[in-house]
């Protein structure tokens, strides 16, 4: 069994290196990999040796609930917890990733002729408990599967939302899991959801909404947000006091122009967030990732399950 700490916490890993084939046998071997991950029958058997059971029992020792959890509470968590895994495991897995090992296990397995008949009988094969396609499935998840889990797990972290900056997108007590990788390859885009270390001697972590991007001008007028003279909507923001006079920075700012390589943040709780409009705009460099998946989240007050909130993507 694929213990829930093994798939929560990273650890060192050595990554395996592909046999050296040439460029034609490793179509057939591809092809059959593509398949596997597309349909999602990777996944699945990875998570048929997950212990939910156990990850649920966790939550509920961690969490100081203020009642046990009942029988139909861990199917719940167990959706959630299947929800999660696919997110960290594979939605943020680098491209290609489970296709290019899955491939390499099944060149040290079989033949250019036995992958290409599996890949023209596969829809018949994966309707077989004894085929061949699930025995190396499920070999694969056994011997491969432990090594390759710290490499994608390293890609992400979780992450427990402290405070109503971000009500009522996130909520104190959500827990949520943060893209470490998100912005290696592509910049941050506007409405994005952001965790960031303040660039001071305390290096205190913020959670906030990018909108504004580098060369961005951004104002404030009444608590209404324009982006290069355009009203923004925003659905997702709360207001809970009425417009400030002029010279409140809270409610009325700029116009400013976003510096190069720097971003214009703010909370959705505009009257309780403590962003860009006090702390100026903050550089990609301070950026830790992208908050994508809430997967747990425990009411600070009443320490009950917010059940309505697990298992979704952050927007």
């Amino acid at each position: 069994m694929i213990a829930c700490g093994v798939l929560w916490v990273g650890c060192s890993s050595v990554p395996v290196t592909a046999p050296d084939r040439d460029q034609e046998p490793m179509n057939a071997f591809q092809r059959l990999a593509a398949l596997e991950v597309s349909s999602d029958r990777l996944y699945q058997a990875v998570m048929d040796q997950a212990d939910a059971v156990g990850y649920s029992h966790q939550l509920e020792m961690q969490s100081d609930l203020a009642d046990p959890l009942q029988p139909a509470d861990f199917t719940r968590i167990k959706q959630s917890f299947e929800g999660s895994l696919k997110v960290m495991l594979f939605d943020l897995a680098p491209a290609n990733f489970w296709e290019q090992h899955l491939a390499e296990h099944y060149t040290e397995t079989l033949s250019l002729e036995e992958a290409r008949a599996l890949v023209d009988d596969y829809e018949h094969q994966v309707l077989n408990s004894l085929s061949r396609v699930q025995d190396l499935r499920k070999s694969f998840v056994t011997d491969r599967l432990p090594d390759l889990l710290p490499v994608v797990r390293a890609r992400s972290q979780s992450f427990e939302i402290s405070n109503v900056t971000m009500v009522p997108t996130l909520l104190p007590g959500d827990q949520v899991i943060l893209n470490r990788s998100a912005y290696q390859a592509v910049t941050p885009q506007r409405g994005n959801i952001i965790l960031y270390r303040y660039p001071d001697e305390e290096g205190k972590l913020f959670v906030h909404r990018v909108v504004g991007l580098p060369g961005d001008q951004i104002e404030i007028r009444r608590q209404v947000l324009l982006v290069n003279d355009e009203p923004v909507s925003e659905p997702y923001a709360q207001h809970t006091d009425p417009p400030m006079e002029r010279g409140n920075v809270r409610d009325h700012l700029g116009p400013i122009i976003v510096p190069p390589e720097s971003y214009f943040l703010l909370g959705d709780n505009r009257e309780e967030s403590m962003d860009s409009r006090f702390l100026g705009t903050i550089s990609r460099a301070s950026i830790l990732g992208q908050i994508v998946f809430l997967y747990w989240s425990v009411d600070p007050n009443t320490r009950s399950p917010r059940w309505e909130r697990l298992n979704q993507p952050v927007h």
